[in-house]
């Protein structure tokens, strides 16, 4: 049914889709989506959070201080692996008339941002990252940074020749990391700020 759900949401749009057709596209009846996700809001949830359920694990049982690079390239490679989720975030959240908006504001979001901010603080409160860090302010560069390629990759994957995955999504990790540790990072004893 999520597979079936992504694919229907993708192609049409999350409005233009009903919960019979995804059970028609996934050879069930209503009736089990409304046994398994209540509704079609609940089916999307469960397609969200079967994508970021590492990202969410890594967040809550990272050691002290948390590995920033490691969480960098989750999420970077949970959006890679799941490009439908920058497709729906445009269509579906961003859009003015974004059926997804409410639901993302009230119980998608919250739950990463909390996550994230709070493995931020402790990074902050660690000497892992610079001691005037806003940790609201960090996570929202570090997810724009993050998921950006992915939302504009239509644009910018022909105009800078960008494939985002292999190699290419290796060395985007690896930028990513630099740049959002050279800004944030604590600085080393001795060097200059």
């Amino acid at each position: 049914m999520l597979h079936a759900a992504r694919r229907l949401f993708l192609e049409r749009g999350y409005a233009k889709v009903t919960a019979r057709q995804i059970a028609a596209a996934a050879q069930t009846t209503p009736a089990m989506i409304h046994y398994y996700f209540t509704d079609k809001d609940g089916l999307f949830r469960a397609m969200l959070d079967e994508a970021i359920q590492p990202l969410l694990q890594l967040i809550e049982n990272a050691a002290v201080p948390v590995e920033i690079e490691q969480l960098m390239q989750l999420q970077l490679q949970i959006y890679a692996a799941n490009p439908w989720i920058a497709t729906l975030i445009v269509n579906e959240v961003f859009a003015d008339a974004g059926r997804l908006r409410t639901l993302v504001v009230r119980q998608v979001a919250p739950r990463i941002m909390e996550r994230l901010i709070a493995a931020l603080t402790r990074a902050r409160d660690t000497g892992k990252l610079r001691a005037d860090l806003e940790p609201r302010l960090a996570a929202l560069s570090l997810l724009s940074l993050n998921v950006f390629p992915f939302l504009a990759r239509s644009v910018v994957a022909p105009v800078l020749e960008l494939q985002l995955e292999g190699p290419e999504l290796t060395t985007l990790i690896e930028h990513n990391i630099r740049m959002f540790l050279h800004g944030a990072g604590a600085p080393q004893r001795g060097a200059s700020s």
